[in-house]
């Protein structure tokens, strides 16, 4: 082979390893140098816009009173900026919120480009950094800083090389500088399969936890549950439980609307279990009238939660807690659903100590709604309803009668220690009347029950 055929050769392939494909393919890209230069940058980012500590932010400020703009840094401008953000022990409201706050706005709308970039982030910190009671005091100043935000905003991407992320989602959503800020999160939020994006983005902008915005957006993403679609409302409540589990103090606001709009849709007998959980958590037992968090809904609303705890409590004492599913009894008492305005299980020792599986689980999402048996170790398990003007007594057990009061039949020092004395449930003293569950016993316990006013529903 000449030296010429070799050269020849030897270009083709400097030539063909050259191509940008080819380099693809050949050459792994530097993942881990990738990973580490991210690090940095997000770190340098951090730095950057790290909050300077209040005695920096206070000199600044006597620099300013005291030697005008024309001595002050880069850096003091920068204090100033996240000044706005701020209580200061000299003055009662936020810098924002004051006459010097009044000047520092009217000297950011006339600031340089260049220097505009550098106190750009604070300014909008500041922006986003008050609460909504603040701006309705005094609202001047925070429009002010919003008409430099949005001014500036498109001017500053495009000087950018390399624009960091907050300043990404900030062009990707002009609307948070506006007067509808999160109509577009709203969206995302409610109809994105991932939510995890507009969580990615909200937390670039390095929102403050008690925000005008968050406010904002948890009041206009609530009023939109009272418009959706039933089909679209179903699959947004696990997004709002989320909501309300990261932002406990929505919590009011979010299940007020939720179940305000639940018990307007054609499912409202069906029990939604993560919902009634959560109900349970927040506001206590919706039967008894000391669960002060009842009263934000509807007493409809309230009925229908109820409701939902009765047909539970019913499906576990006759499933999960009895002996064996007792099927007529179950039905008997589900024709009275809606007249029920209490229910409570109470459960013996075995079911205490040595639950079964789905014992537990009940035990576990009804925490405080039932109460221990005591007094008789092997005693049945009990259930009791209040229909009308009585609370009715049923066992486990088929060979006990069931037992009609006209009072609470435990003492109130019982119910507040969470054990009840069988003999409490168990009393043909202090019962008004008796039945037993004997031949065709459905049709005794219609008459009886009709003597005393009340029909199934």
């Amino acid at each position: 082979m000449s030296i010429t055929i070799l050269k020849q050769r030897l270009n083709q392939s400097v030539d063909k390893f050259s191509e940008p494909a080819q380099m693809h393919n050949k050459f792994a890209r530097p993942k881990k140098l990738i990973k580490t230069l991210e690090l940095i940058e997000r770190k340098f980012d951090d730095m950057e816009n790290a909050q300077p500590i209040e005695e920096k932010i206070v000199n600044s400020i006597l620099k300013l009173e005291k030697h005008g703009t024309d001595y002050l840094t880069k850096r003091d401008w920068k204090n100033l900026a996240w000044s706005l953000s701020k209580k200061l022990l000299s003055y009662e409201d936020k810098m924002l919120f004051t006459f010097k706050g009044s000047e520092l706005i009217e000297q950011f709308s006339k600031m340089e480009p260049d220097l505009l970039k550098a106190v750009y982030f604070p300014l909008l910190y500041s922006y986003f950094a008050v609460e909504q009671d603040e701006i309705n005091k005094r609202p001047n100043n925070w429009i002010g800083l919003r008409n430099i935000l949005n001014t500036n905003r498109s001017t500053l991407f495009q000087a950018t090389l390399r624009p960091k992320k907050w300043l990404t989602t900030l062009t990707d959503h002009p609307e948070v500088l506006s007067l509808d800020p999160s109509k577009r999160f709203i969206h995302d939020f409610l109809h994105n399969s991932d939510d995890s994006r507009v969580s990615s983005q909200l937390e670039s902008l390095s929102i403050a936890p008690n925000s005008w915005f968050w406010d904002s957006l948890v009041s206009s993403s609530i009023k939109s549950v009272k418009t959706m679609k039933e089909d679209d409302y179903f699959k947004v409540i696990p997004r709002f439980l989320l909501l309300l589990e990261k932002n406990p103090i929505y919590t009011t606001a979010i299940l007020t609307a939720l179940l305000e709009r639940y018990a307007s849709t054609s499912r409202r007998t069906l029990v939604h279990e993560a919902l009634k959980y959560v109900c349970l958590t927040q506001w206590g037992n919706p039967q008894y009238d000391s669960a002060a968090g009842w009263r934000n809904v509807n007493p409809d609303t309230r009925k229908m939660v109820v409701q939902w705890f009765v047909r539970a409590d019913l499906e576990a004492f006759f499933t999960v807690f009895g002996i064996s599913a007792d099927v007529r009894r179950f039905n008997y008492w589900m024709r009275f659903l809606k007249q029920v305005t209490l229910s409570e299980i109470f459960l013996n020792d075995q079911a205490m100590r040595y639950p079964t599986a789905q014992q537990a689980e009940f035990k576990k999402n009804n925490a405080g709604r039932f109460k221990k048996i005591v007094g008789k170790s092997n005693a049945s398990n009990a259930f009791m309803i209040k229909i009308g003007g009585f609370y009715i007594v049923e066992f486990s057990e088929m060979n006990n009668a069931t037992y009609f009061y006209r009072k609470l039949p435990y003492p109130p020092f019982q119910e507040k220690t969470g054990k009840v004395e069988i003999t409490s449930l168990k009393s043909t003293s202090q019962a008004q009347f008796y039945l037993s569950h004997q031949g065709a016993w459905e049709k005794s316990f219609d008459r009886r029950l009709q003597e005393l006013g009340i029909f199934p529903d």
